[in-house]
This record gives C-alpha cells, sequence and structure tokens, in this order.
C-alpha cells in the first residue's frame, strides 16, 4: 500500500474540514430558517384578516420570499452544481424585483438577468453524466 504524500494529506484533510463546516453552517440556517417560518405563520395568523392591508402584504411577501432564498442558498452549501447556484440566483433576483417595485429599466434588467440565468442553465450546462463533476478528491 503506497502511502500519500504529506501535501496531498493535507489538501484532503484541509477539504474535509471545510466541507462539514458547511454542512455545520447549513443545519444553523436552516435552524433560523426554521424560528422565522414559524415566526412569520404566528404574525400572518395573529393579524385579523380585514386589517391586512397592501404594506402588511409586501413585507410579508419580502420575509416570506428572503427564506425561500435562505432555503435555495443551504440547497447550494449542500449540493455544489452549477444548477443550484443558477436557481439561487433567479429567486434572489426575481425577490428583488418583486419586493422592491423597482423602476422600469431596473425592472427590464431584472428580466433580462432572469432570462439569461435561464439560457444558461438550459444551453451551457453539460447533461448528466457528461462532464467529470466531483467534489471529492480522486485517488
Amino acid at each position: 500500500m503506497e502511502k500519500k504524500p504529506l501535501r496531498k494529506r493535507i489538501n484532503e484533510l484541509v477539504f474535509h474540514a471545510s466541507r462539514y463546516t458547511e454542512l455545520v453552517i447549513s443545519i444553523i440556517i436552516l435552524a433560523v430558517i426554521a424560528a422565522l417560518v414559524i415566526a412569520l405563520v404566528y404574525d400572518l395568523t395573529s393579524m385579523p384578516l380585514l386589517h391586512m392591508t397592501s404594506e402588511y402584504f409586501t413585507q410579508f411577501l419580502a420575509r416570506a420570499l428572503s427564506l425561500v432564498v435562505g432555503v435555495e442558498f443551504v440547497k447550494m452549501l449542500c449540493k455544489h452544481t452549477p444548477e443550484t447556484l443558477i436557481e439561487v440566483l433567479m429567486f434572489a433576483t426575481a425577490r428583488q424585483m418583486v419586493v422592491e417595485h423597482l423602476a422600469t429599466w431596473e425592472t427590464l434588467i431584472g428580466i433580462l438577468a432572469i432570462a439569461i440565468l435561464f439560457a444558461v442553465r438550459k444551453y451551457l450546462f453539460l447533461k448528466p453524466g457528461a462532464s467529470n463533476t466531483s467534489d471529492t478528491f480522486e485517488n
């Protein structure tokens, strides 16, 4: 059995430590998101239906979409693929456009950005099994 060079063993150790650190951070983020979902539902159910205004709905939508972006971010941390990165960018861009009530030209730029992200996802990614993408070290 051949012994690995010290540098390769250190690289693997650092890689695995960073991977586990990402997973721990993902669990913490998910716990915070779960707590915020409970708070969001509580706020929604405690507000009398007839007292809900468009401002309240905008705030609710901003909070809910921020949680969705957070969930997508956790997926990106756990699954290192270009698809998850594109999804996070699409959700974040869409959230910004919906919540912030942007100017017309800013909305147009957001629409173009999402269209470009869809095109990248459809035409530039290799089909599954066609690439050698792996987030582990090869032996």
